[in-house]
């Protein structure tokens, strides 16, 4: 059985120094599941102003099943600038010395244009993105190793109403090395799109089937693959299904993951309070 490793976006555990007032206050709650035990949970806490910009954030992680608490080295954000057009964090370990920085640059459009991760002084990873009149990405470039140059990395083709159509993945010496394909069905009070996919011009492959009623989206996996996301594992296996509700604001409130057995994996919960 073959596996993919998918790359998820991974909240980055932070403590950013601010003197706003907190408005209020996001919990999110992960929790990783095996044969109905919780071996995995991620806690994140988030402030934010009355005009919804993050004040702090800071996580904990637990092991449910020996009850112990991961101790690390306790890190905290400052946030050097961030207006419509540029975003800068610097992470500082608890000897004070700054380990790393994260920048954003936005056009004028508010659009995320450029984006670095830095490291001990050393760029990590770069990327540039364009967009279209929609404010939907349309070509991503990324950072050759070493250098001040970019090459093609992804393209994409949207339908005119906004979701995806087509995306195409390139390798650093242009070579065109994935397709992925949608096809969108629009229905009264029903969105449905499967995900087909052909790797290094092999035939394509349907991967998943999304469908989408009111705040609800289910998707259905014909695949496996893992990755990590809210700090924990996340398992995606072939036969089995996410659903995820969101709030009237598109954010996610309750996202849970299935195997082909019907058993839980994973559960996330995100809850917002105003203080």
């Amino acid at each position: 059985m073959k596996y993919k490793i998918i790359l998820l976006t991974f909240f980055i555990p932070f403590l950013g120094i601010c003197q706003s007032k907190p408005y209020y206050k996001q919990t999110i709650t992960a929790y990783e599941i095996k044969k109905k035990d919780t071996i995995s949970k991620k806690v994140m806490v988030t402030h934010l102003d009355s005009i919804r910009k993050i004040i702090t954030t800071e996580n904990n992680i637990l092991n449910a099943i020996s009850a112990s608490v991961y101790k690390r080295d306790k890190t905290h954000s400052i946030i050097e600038v961030n207006t419509d057009r540029l975003y800068i964090s610097t992470d500082i370990n608890s000897k004070g010395d700054t380990i790393g920085k994260v920048i954003y640059v936005y056009d004028e459009k508010k659009n995320r244009t450029e984006n670095y991760q830095i490291l001990n002084g050393d760029t990590l990873n770069g990327q540039k993105r364009s967009y279209n009149k929609s404010g939907k990405y349309t070509k991503l470039y990324n950072k050759y190793k070493d250098s001040h140059k970019y090459y093609l990395s992804n393209k994409w083709k949207y339908d005119s109403n906004g979701n995806t159509l087509k995306s195409q993945t390139y390798d650093q010496n242009g070579k065109l090395v994935g397709i992925e394909k949608f096809k969108n069905i629009y229905k009264k009070d029903e969105f449905i799109s499967t995900r087909s996919e052909s790797l290094n011009g092999k035939e394509f492959i349907i991967k998943s089937k999304e469908i989408k009623k009111g705040n609800v989206r289910t998707i259905y996996f014909y695949y496996n693959s893992f990755g990590f996301n809210y700090g924990i594992k996340i398992n995606h296996v072939s036969g089995g299904y996410s659903i995820e509700e969101d709030d009237s604001e598109g954010n996610m409130k309750e996202l849970r993951i299935y195997d082909n057995q019907n058993n839980m994996t994973v559960f996330v919960k995100n809850v917002e309070v105003k203080i």
